[in-house]
């Protein structure tokens, strides 16, 4: 049984901060970008989200398949991570590059721009959750790591909530992200120099489509917990629209900053606490609990409106953390469904479970930046006028408080009723497999 190191914990928290700030910036202003900066109507940004997200329906297992397949010397997982570093912010920048050009060329030009940040995305975010098992054998450290990426998951977003508004106020979108994008590959470098791979599984020599299918359609609790994660993601309207809230109904993008700031607090608290809250409640009922929450909250905050604006960010920080919990705990759940898997089945699949975990965040993102679009461009939103309608404020209103209610609740329904893997079993599975030797080595 291992411990890992101070220096590697930081190291892994580090490389999640860069990640989360490029993804963030991909999730909450790119369809704002193509909007209001590019002039693309809003319906046919949508349906890129789209189309994109089809595409990963089929490369994003394929990934996973190759990085359970392929074997590198220097270790099973970090290679890939490794390999990706430079390129993920290279291809941010491209993607927010903005081109005095036919609207053609424009839409083509995110289109593949779009696609490729998507696939590297997805070298990356496989293997760095996967990299989690490989690092301990013991289930609450890997608990503790994963709530260290977390934490550092939600200092990112919080991070780009209260700067880049205010960079893109000032500086444009293009220099805001080249300076966000130089401190996430100054963030995410060490990991490359402290982290290692320790942890030596018995795996299968041959990985075939049947076999990525089998692992991902055999393992219920993967399918149940997804399930139910994709409910949220793709109802999750209030990412994308928010900084078009910010615009139109507060009237000043800057002013998403302090929407922001009010959801810190709990952002912070809860991957802090995770460890402490997960040994106390477990994993099922904290999650409940937030979504419980978040649901009744979500419901008042839409029926009270934002003319009272201190009530609107006590209200809003408040639904943040119910809000933002699957998020802080996909991993921790993934790991306990690869353990799940193996156990049952006897063979691993990291990569193409946590595929599944890439594949879900980002299809749900697309579906819930999409949905935002065409909603908001039902109620007559116009990126090109110079004010908008009071219908069209109100369907920026009802997008980002009232639509996510609708994943909330189907996800509660499904934690509630199906998902019932608990730490006890899963510590049982971890232990029965050591003494099976699926569990070869633990190298110092």
């Amino acid at each position: 049984m291992y411990l890992t190191s101070r220096k590697e914990r930081l190291s892994y928290g580090g490389w999640f901060i860069g990640q989360n700030i490029i993804y963030m910036l991909v999730t909450s202003y790119l369809a704002i970008f193509l909007t209001d900066e590019v002039g693309i109507v809003e319906g046919a940004v949508a349906t890129l989200f789209l189309v994109a997200r089809i595409w990963d329906a089929i490369n994003d297992p394929m990934l996973g398949g190759i990085v359970d397949k392929v074997n590198p010397k220097k270790g099973k997982f970090k290679p890939w991570i490794d390999a990706v570093t430079v390129f993920i912010p290279l291809v941010t920048i491209v993607l927010f590059w903005k081109f005095d050009a036919t609207g053609s060329f424009t839409i083509v030009y995110a289109y593949i721009a779009y696609i490729i940040w998507g696939m590297l995305y997805t070298i990356s975010d496989v293997p760095i959750f996967a990299l989690a098992t490989t690092m301990t054998d013991i289930p609450d450290e890997r608990v503790k790591i994963m709530s260290i990426g977390r934490l550092a998951a939600a200092i990112a977003s919080i991070s780009v909530g209260l700067v880049a508004p205010q960079f893109i106020a000032n500086l444009g979108y293009t220099t805001t992200v080249i300076m966000l994008m130089a401190l996430s590959l100054i963030l995410m470098m060490p990991l490359r120099f402290f982290v290692k791979e320790r942890i030596l599984y018995k795996r299968s020599s041959m990985v075939t489509l049947k076999s990525m299918f089998n692992a991902i359609f055999t393992n219920k609790y993967l399918l149940i917990f997804y399930g139910g994660y994709l409910a949220i993601t793709a109802t999750l309207t209030s990412m994308t629209i928010a900084p078009y809230f910010a615009k139109w109904n507060l009237g000043d993008i800057a002013s998403q900053t302090t929407i922001m700031a009010t959801m810190a607090l709990p952002m912070f608290l809860v991957p802090i606490l995770t460890p402490w809250l997960v040994k106390t409640f477990g994993k099922r009922k904290l999650l409940i609990y937030g979504l419980g929450s978040s649901i009744i909250l979500s419901i008042l905050q839409y029926f009270l409106g934002y003319e009272n604006f201190i009530l609107f960010l006590i209200i809003n920080g408040l639904k943040s953390v119910g809000l933002f919990m699957p998020m802080l705990m996909m991993g921790i759940f993934s790991a306990d469904c690869v353990e799940y898997g193996a156990y049952t089945t006897g063979v691993r699949n990291e990569g193409v479970i946590f595929s599944v975990q890439t594949f879900s965040t980002k299809l749900g993102g697309a579906i819930a930046s999409a949905l935002s679009l065409f909603v908001i461009r039902a109620y007559g939103y116009s990126g090109i006028m110079s004010e908008q309608t009071p219908k069209a404020l109100e369907g920026i209103w009802i997008t980002i408080s009232l639509i996510p209610t609708i994943g909330l609740i189907l996800a509660f329904i499904i934690f509630t009723l199906f998902y019932k893997l608990s730490e006890k079993d899963v510590e049982k599975m971890v232990n029965e497999m050591k003494e099976k030797q699926l569990i070869l080595e633990i190298k110092e």
